[in-house]
């Protein structure tokens, strides 16, 4: 019996091994990101380059007042960008509020597809076609849901002036206090934001572009034909192209935006069902150029081979650590009237799992602790946070199985979060 418990204690430090040395450039983008937070100043710009900012907009009427109110309190000059709002109806009362804002209304023709990818490619096709001599030298894609920081659109502009191709900034969350689930994946985009794409940006790596408010060149898109980015997640797909074509992208850490996070377990079920699906789906599809850039001389090669290991690191950890488990408990079956053999598997899972629980609770507190002026949570909240981080984490196992087993489709999520929690407090967009 000793010599199976070795196999498995064998097996289990297999797997945190095996994660160790898949997540290694991850490890060390978080080790910068909890000791480093000077932000990557760039040059004031020279110019002022002209933006056009596109917003998928469908039945937002409750939400895009205030982002067009950001929008219209920027300190970079309004003549410099326009904003497009693609609706799918005329009665659609997000209308009425976006031209009010002086904003053009687009309505979607094609609904033989769905997605976010097929408006922004309607749309970018209605501009080169009908707005060409407005010479938009970059297009940004933002959410609805979004407001900015007052110096954001400046910020971009200083990014695009210094001959940055794409360019991402902090994603910050409109309600943290609004339940552990909000909470929880409010952590996920802190995560990609200071904590990876921090560091990331300081290497060269191309950053991970998460969702929003990031802006890409035209002539990018001009290259490619259009906007061709049709996946479940776009900003994945992108992130696979700029990585194999070896575009400049930079990340801004005081460059802030903030958007709706998910409050209910059921939403945030189909939107990580939706981000799994793909994640693997963009996997599939440029696995062998990803393979080939780490050694291509136009490519991105840290980038590229990051995205290569993609979530190795974490199928081999959850691989190993089922086999620790179910072998225990397999121990338990085998030995049931074996009391001191039982009390040592159940000894030996208790302690895995009580490692894994402790782990995700340090994660979250340093993560609270480090990004504690931006993240603008109640202490009760946060305790709570600490607490469910595990649960959110295993709730990717059902997640995971649904999609294999169940079609995925584009479906929107509903916004109604209308103000950011504390906002007088966090001084980062003008009332």
């Amino acid at each position: 019996m000793q010599k199976t418990f070795l196999y498995l204690d064998i097996i289990l430090l297999v797997g945190v091994a095996l994660f160790i040395f898949f997540a290694l450039p991850k490890i060390i983008y978080y080790i910068i990101g909890m000791f480093s937070h000077k932000p990557q100043k760039l040059p004031k710009s020279k110019t002022n380059h002209k933006f056009a900012l596109l917003i998928p907009a469908r039945n937002e009427s409750a939400v895009i007042e205030k982002l067009l109110q950001s929008l219209d309190m920027q300190t970079f000059p309004r003549e410099y960008f326009d904003i497009f709002v693609a609706v799918e109806s005329g009665d659609d009362p997000t209308c009425a509020i976006a031209k009010s804002y002086d904003a053009e209304v687009y309505i979607k023709q094609d609904f033989s597809h769905n997605g976010k990818g097929y408006v922004l490619e309607e749309l970018i096709d209605y501009i080169f076609r009908f707005k060409e001599d407005k010479n938009y030298e970059a297009f940004m894609i933002i959410d609805a849901d979004n407001i900015l920081a007052s110096d954001y659109l400046e910020k971009m502009n200083n990014a695009l002036d210094a001959g940055y191709d794409i360019a991402l900034g902090y994603r910050n969350s409109k309600n943290w206090n609004s339940g552990w689930v909000s909470a929880c994946t409010g952590l996920t985009f802190t995560r990609f934001s200071h904590f990876q794409n921090y560091a990331k940006s300081k290497f060269n790596s191309t950053v991970y572009l998460s969702g929003t408010c990031y802006y890409i060149k035209t002539d990018i898109i001009k290259e490619h034909g259009g906007w061709i980015w049709h996946s479940l997640t776009e900003d994945v797909q992108l992130t696979s192209v700029a990585a194999i074509n070896g575009y400049n992208t930079i990340y801004l850490d005081d460059a802030v935006f903030y958007d709706e996070q998910p409050t209910d377990v059921r939403t945030s079920f189909n939107q990580r069902r939706r981000w799994l699906k793909g994640f693997f789906d963009n996997k599939a599809l440029y696995r062998t150029d990803l393979q080939k850039g780490v050694f291509a001389e136009k490519s991105n090669s840290l980038a590229c081979f990051e995205m290569s290991l993609g979530s190795l690191c974490m199928i081999c950890f959850a691989f190993c650590f089922a086999i620790y488990t179910l072998g225990n408990f397999g121990i338990i079956l085998a030995n049931i009237k074996n009391i001191p053999v039982v009390r040592m598997a159940l000894i030996r899972i208790l302690l895995s799992w009580a490692g894994y629980f402790w782990a995700l609770y340090l994660d979250t507190a340093i993560m609270l602790i480090t990004e504690r002026k931006r993240i603008n949570m109640k202490p009760s909240k946060k305790l709570q946070a600490i607490i469910m981080r595990p649960v959110y984490s295993l709730m990717y196992i059902p997640v995971a199985i649904s999609t294999l087993f169940k079609q995925v489709e584009w479906t929107p999520i509903k916004h109604n979060i209308n103000a950011i929690d504390d906002l007088e407090k966090t001084d980062k967009v003008k009332k």
